[in-house]
């Protein structure tokens, strides 16, 4: 035997060995089981027109509010409400003190009797001239200058019922009431203090609170996105309508009991915000509603015509942020859907593009399965219904 063919007897004796070793593995490797493929859950997804609720930013603004303030100086007498409460349209606020203000009115009075007694006097005195002056009795003059007196008399008496009724305004003007209904703040100054007509500060504040305004912040993006998908026949607005409901959330969480109503929307941009403003009126029976509160209102501004309701946990993302969805196809085979989102609404995304009505939208922890997989589809609930308020 050479030495080569010893080499090559060497060489296939370790190969042998070495596909003996291997052999088992493989035969062990054969009779591994398949995988079992995974079940999935879905639920299917119908068209729907699904109401178009927007929120927004809203402020609550006083339907009126009033100043009250005095209209004659004086020092305050009185005060005769009870601060933070709601007073009435008339009811006594205040009293200043009357006493020179009735004195003044008094001698108005007095002036004005005294020149009603001399115009008596005159009167009298002309008829009895009268006949004398056409009997030369009197003279000419004297009768004259008696006319004369008489018609100032009579100016004066005009003067004396003006000053009269000033008088009896001023002494009037010492009790201040409330110019308006509503719920009135602490009065800023205390009895015995001098008041003056042209003070800078008023003596107390009347804001009226039922009803009372909201005024909602809404981007002029958003009017447009509206408007465009109203074009389009996608939405079904309410826009115009004689009633536009608004549900407002309060800062704590917590639904108003009752729906405020779109007044008018405002012609002008802000030209900071890029906004414009919308006001709604409310019943505010119970003054929870307060003058510069923010709360946020939900407007009911119409219908999305087939649109769908994609839970929000079936919604994924892309490397480019691009929404998506998976199907489960007649195939039982997972695909990828791109959709178009509007908004979310509830637990749920209003999506107008990409599924079909009637597709198994896959729900159940979604992001474990891929494009392609075979799956046992498990069934769901079917979601037809709208959102509940």
């Amino acid at each position: 035997m050479t030495i080569t063919d010893s080499f090559f007897t060497k060489w296939h004796k370790e190969y042998a060995l070495l596909f003996a070793l291997l052999l088992p593995l493989n035969a062990c490797k054969k009779q591994q089981p398949a995988r079992p493929i995974p079940s999935a859950n879905f639920v299917t997804v119908h068209t729907q027109e699904v109401e178009n609720l927007v929120e927004l930013t809203g402020r609550v603004s006083p339907m009126r509010v009033s100043q009250v303030r005095p209209q004659v100086n004086g020092y305050l007498y009185k005060r005769l409400f009870e601060e933070g409460t709601d007073v009435i349209k008339g009811q006594q606020l205040y009293e200043v003190d009357p006493r020179p203000y009735q004195a003044a009115l008094n001698e108005a009075r007095g002036k004005l009797n005294r020149d009603l007694a001399t115009l008596r006097t005159q009167t009298l005195k002309l008829k009895r001239y009268g006949p004398l002056k056409n009997m030369d009795a009197v003279s000419r003059q004297d009768y004259d200058d008696t006319l004369a007196a008489q018609e100032a008399t009579k100016a004066d008496i005009e003067s004396d019922k003006a000053t009269v009724r000033q008088a009896e305004l001023n002494l009037e003007y010492t009790g201040i009431n409330a110019t308006i209904s509503g719920r009135i703040s602490r009065s800023i100054q205390t009895q015995g203090a001098l008041m003056s007509v042209n003070q800078a500060d008023p003596v107390a504040v009347i804001t009226q609170l039922d009803p009372i305004f909201v005024d909602i912040i809404e981007p002029t993006a958003e009017q447009l996105r509206l408007r465009s998908r109203q074009e389009n026949g996608k939405l079904q607005t309410l826009r115009g309508a004689a009633h536009v409901p608004i549900d407002l959330i309060l800062e704590d969480g917590s639904r108003y009991p009752l729906q405020a109503n779109l007044l008018f929307t405002e012609v002008v941009t802000d030209q900071e915000t890029g906004s414009v403003i919308q006001r709604a009126i409310i019943r505010n029976p119970d003054k929870l509603l307060l003058s510069g509160m923010y709360v946020r209102a939900v407007m009911h501004e119409g219908y999305e015509k087939g649109a769908f309701l994609i839970p929000q946990e079936a919604i994924m993302r892309g490397l480019d942020n691009a929404p998506y969805i998976y199907i489960i196809n007649k195939d039982n085979v997972i695909e990828r859907r791109n959709v178009e989102l509007q908004r979310i609404q509830d637990t749920y995304w209003v999506v107008t593009k990409g599924p079909v009505d009637g597709d198994h939208l896959l729900v159940s922890n979604p992001t474990s399965y891929r494009p392609g997989q075979k799956v046992v589809p498990k069934e769901g609930r079917t979601i037809t219904a709208e959102v509940p308020n």
